[in-house]
């Protein structure tokens, strides 16, 4: 990949918010760009690859709908590695090197494991562990794989592990590492609602498509398990971790949930400089009730109770221990079964 004047990712030439704002004229792109970083302020990561992509952008003569859709297409992903594909497919339409574009539009090196498999990935080929070539990747997440009538994308597949990587500067560089958001499956137990698992598991996938790399922790948790917890560090040992008894937590029901951030290693972590701000965004967006907000803070945490209170939770107890989770999820007006 070639930087700058030579149309591609330029490390040095990300603008500050002010300044992109500042060059801007009244144009439907303009009004467009502004709405994106308004929308995206709380992550600068996702604001940073915009500023490559515009400064790129301003490399070639562009329509006002070009650059507007150009903008559309980042945001269907906005982080590093949709910047440049989106960069990519601009050259390709203009003609511009196809060489050139090829490495914009397809990773230059990275790893990917889906469907059980794990390649290495040369300019977009994915290579199996005999040497051969299995498939093509590209910089939007789109995998395909030979033998397969359809594409896999690395965002929507929750158990994808993928890292991208493209040449900046002279340099390889990762634009975009995600490890497995529910590697243990923990949303499609059953004893957790599908409404909720439902959108958590879209939380999960605008995270990963935002570059945010999470995944999950907790969902479901028996009442006993939710008694032994709240013993601790009151009549057992230990430390004070959760102040809800019993029956008074949505963990209990399966409409609570725990996200973490994944370390570069794809352990669990709750890094205090984490993206929690846009993590709690996009799960609000998808009705979820963010912990974060809270008088005591829990940032990891989601819950689902629609048309009830986060403290309502101990008024299931008794129809729990009557009729199960189900018949708390019909008292919600969220049950499963027909």
């Amino acid at each position: 990949m070639t930087t700058g004047s030579d149309h591609g990712i330029d490390s040095t030439s990300s603008l500050s918010v002010s300044d992109a704002l500042a060059s801007l004229v009244d144009t439907a792109a303009s009004r467009r760009e502004q709405e994106i970083r308004t929308g995206l302020a709380s992550h600068p990561q996702a604001l940073q690859a915009l500023d490559r992509l515009a400064a790129n952008l301003d490399c070639y003569v562009l329509s006002d709908a070009q650059r507007v859709q150009a903008l559309d297409d980042f945001m269907a992903a906005p982080n590093a590695a949709t910047a440049a594909w989106v960069e990519g497919r601009i050259a390709q339409t203009l003609g511009v090197d196809p060489a050139r574009a090829h490495t914009l539009v397809s990773p230059d090196a990275g790893t990917l494991t889906i469907a059980g498999q794990t390649f290495s990935i040369d300019r977009g080929a994915l290579i199996d562990a005999d040497g051969r070539t299995a498939g093509t990747i590209t910089n939007d997440g789109v995998v395909q794989l030979e033998g397969e009538p359809g594409t896999r994308n690395v965002y929507t597949d929750l158990g994808a592990r993928v890292q991208l990587r493209e040449t900046v500067d002279g340099e390889l560089e990762t634009l975009l590492d995600l490890h497995p958001a529910d590697r243990r499956g923990r949303l499609d137990d059953a004893n957790v609602n599908r409404d909720f698992a439902d959108r958590v598991k879209d939380t999960l996938v605008r995270t990963r498509q935002e570059g945010l790399a999470m995944q999950m922790d907790l969902v479901y948790r028996t009442v006993a398990q939710q008694d032994a917890l709240y013993a601790q560090g009151r009549t057992e040992p230990g430390n004070r971790v959760t102040g809800a008894r019993g029956g008074h937590s949505w963990h209990n029901y399966g409409l609570g949930a725990d996200v973490v951030i994944s370390t570069p290693q794809g352990q669990p972590s709750w890094p205090d400089d984490g993206n929690w701000t846009r993590y709690g965004e996009i799960a609000e967006s998808q009705d979820l009730t963010w912990g974060g907000r809270w008088r005591n803070p829990d940032r990891p945490h989601v819950e689902y109770h629609p048309g009830f209170g986060a403290s309502d939770a101990g008024d299931f107890i008794g129809v729990h221990r009557r009729d199960g989770l189900e018949g708390v999820w019909d008292r919600m007006g969220i049950g499963q079964q027909p």
